[in-house]
């Protein structure tokens, strides 16, 4: 059953090699040869010996010696060569396949819906697509090459074991046989477990690492220690505690086995040797026996290069498989269902009927029959305690998740009818984490629009309040972020985030805490950036700071998940209901300032 694990696996990976499929298999043939090629040296060895035997002492009467060496020379240059042709070959395919996971992969990711890289952190998709396709062509360029040239060298090293005196040759074979076992030992069985179990710790240890390099700043500024941050340490320490495991308690023995009966193989020889002497010597065979018995104490050496490439071969299919297990956890993340009879929005109105959602592995349901509409040209803001739903409502409308039950539309249709190429380009989002590339800021901007000209990127610009950015880089909007010491702030990087937005053109704008991080000066700008932004077009408006929805058309409070309140401003002031309390609480606290002691008293008395 294990083996026949193993050969799906291979067939899977060679699947991902297209029209190099075949350099695989020839490269394997060309491995075979070489490993054949390399066994001839060893038979002219004992040509050699015999005929030097045969003469003793009178050595000038040996005149093949000479020849038998230059024919070893080039059976050893040979099985080189070819062997070298065959890596060229498995190494050609290996970078191919390698190539191609990474691409499937990142095509398939370009199908999932933008919920799953919520769920699923940068870091530990980057290690399970890139770290394994590595993986995997180590599997490919040596490991695969290595295994079928080992089986061939073990099976000719088997053959002239048994050719000259099959009894010396079962001693050596044993030598073999007691490391064989003690390889599987490790590898084999429940041990297969252990060796998943460590390659997910190493995808723990590679997310987490990611998250704490990119926390570095917080852990500095606090004067923390890389103890501070609790998942990093737990997963080095539980990285730790499975490498020692598998080092120490699975592995230590049995190598200890493998490496003393493989490299002391000649110890089983002299036993032999011993044991048959006399009879050799009695039956005037001795010079054959001799011969013999030195063929033998120079091949045993074989045998420890042989399962050496065998155990490292072992481990690469191992380590292979671990790899094809998480590059599948890739190659299966969920697609956006595409409807068979996709539908046109007709406008850009968003309507919410009795919509449910719940998240994975979640007991409480993230929104819970909600309803409302907002009209082509309306803003509709969505305020509420943290954890309300608001940023979830907001997620469904361009699909980074589907709902559970209920519907969302666009424009009377359906979103899950829409073609999901469509409805993106029918929504453009702000959120309040903004990221750019690396990349010019133009380049940025035009991310939006790709086919735009210069002349419109740089009058999104204009409209987001980026002018003053653009004067003062070197190279205004061809400047390279990120690179020579460039860097924008939270607010700069957020307006050019804006222009990206307004040069995107859609019907619908998703604007998510857009100004949050912002201080006072970038958030007048963003401000005007928004009123060009909006103009014209559906807003769905996520905030907390409520003074940027007084002018909303319409508010829907949303708490624990569903619709508390709905109407203008004025209208819930006036209700006095859970809007009106948010409204006096910001309000108390947009006045609250730092006072003396004396002035506290003050106003205590």
């Amino acid at each position: 059953m294990k083996k026949e694990k193993k050969r799906n696996d291979v067939a899977k990976l060679l699947e991902y090699a297209g029209n190099r499929r075949g350099l695989t298999f020839l490269g394997l043939i060309l491995s075979a040869v070489s490993m054949v090629l390399s066994m001839a040296p060893y038979i002219l060895i004992w040509l050699v010996a015999r005929e030097l035997i045969s003469v003793a002492p009178d050595w000038k009467e040996a005149g093949n010696v000479t020849a038998y060496g230059w024919i070893a020379f080039a059976f050893a240059v040979g099985g080189i060569l070819i062997y070298f042709v065959g890596l060229m070959c498995t190494h050609l395919a290996a970078f191919r396949t390698a190539s191609n996971i990474r691409k499937r992969g990142a095509a398939r990711l370009m199908k999932a819906p933008l919920g799953y890289f919520d769920s699923n952190a940068s870091g530990l998709i980057r290690g399970r697509l890139d770290a394994a396709a590595s993986d995997t062509e180590t599997l490919l360029a040596h490991n695969l090459a290595d295994v079928v040239g080992t089986v061939v060298m073990f099976v000719s090293m088997l053959v002239l074991m048994f050719v000259f005196d099959w009894r010396m040759g079962a001693s050596c074979v044993l030598a073999a046989i007691i490391s064989i076992i003690a390889m599987f030992s490790m590898m084999g069985g429940k041990n297969a477990k252990i060796m998943a179990e460590y390659q997910g710790a190493l995808d723990r240890i590679s997310k987490a690492g990611t998250e704490y390099v990119r926390g570095i700043p917080v852990v500095k500024v606090f004067q923390q220690t890389v103890y501070s941050f609790r998942a990093f340490k737990e997963a080095i320490d539980d990285y730790s505690r499975k490498a020692e495991h598998y080092q120490a308690d699975v592995c230590r023995v049995p190598q200890s086995i493998n490496l003393t009966f493989t490299e002391g193989a000649f110890v089983f020889l002299v036993p032999a040797a011993i044991f048959l002497a006399p009879g050799a010597l009695a039956g005037g065979n001795f010079a054959a026996f001799v011969t013999d018995f030195a063929f033998y104490a120079v091949f045993s050496a074989v045998i420890s290069t042989a399962l050496a490439r065998i155990m490292f071969a072992a481990s690469g299919m191992m380590l292979a498989s671990t790899a094809l297990g998480r590059i599948d956890q890739v190659m299966e993340a969920p697609e956006v269902p595409v409807s068979e009879s996709p539908e046109i929005p007709k406008d850009s109105r968003v309507e919410f009927t009795d919509v449910s959602f719940t998240y994975d592995g979640a007991d409480t349901p993230a929104l819970s029959h909600v309803t409302f509409t907002a009209e082509p040209g309306q803003t509709v803001a969505l305020v509420g305690p943290s954890g309300g739903g608001k940023t979830t409502a907001a997620s469904l409308i361009p699909r980074f998740w589907d709902v559970t039950s209920g519907s969302v539309r666009v424009g009377g249709v359906d979103v899950r009818n829409v073609d999901p190429h469509l409805l993106m380009d029918r929504v453009a989002f702000v959120f309040q984490n903004s990221r750019l590339f690396k990349a010019s800021i133009l380049d940025n901007v035009r991310a939006a629009r790709p086919d735009a000209s210069r002349e419109d990127a740089e009058k999104a610009l204009k409209a987001a309040q980026c002018g003053d950015i653009i004067e003062k880089l070197p190279d205004g909007a061809d400047t390279v972020i990120g690179a020579g010491g460039t860097y924008l702030s939270g607010g700069e990087q957020q307006r050019v985030a804006l222009a990206r937005a307004i040069l995107k053109d859609a019907p619908i704008v998703v604007l998510d805490e857009a100004s949050a991080f912002a201080d006072p000066e970038n958030e007048v700008l963003i401000q005007k950036a928004f009123t060009t932004l909006m103009r014209g077009r559906t807003v769905i408006m996520i905030a907390h700071r409520l003074s940027t929805v007084v002018n909303a058309d319409k508010i829907i409070v949303l708490d624990r998940g569903s619709v508390a309140e709905e109407g203008t401003h004025d209208e819930l002031v006036e209700r006095g209901g859970l809007y009106a309390r948010m409204w006096n609480e910001y309000n108390r606290a947009a006045r609250w300032k730092i006072v003396s002691e004396k002035e506290a008293d003050k106003d205590v008395r």
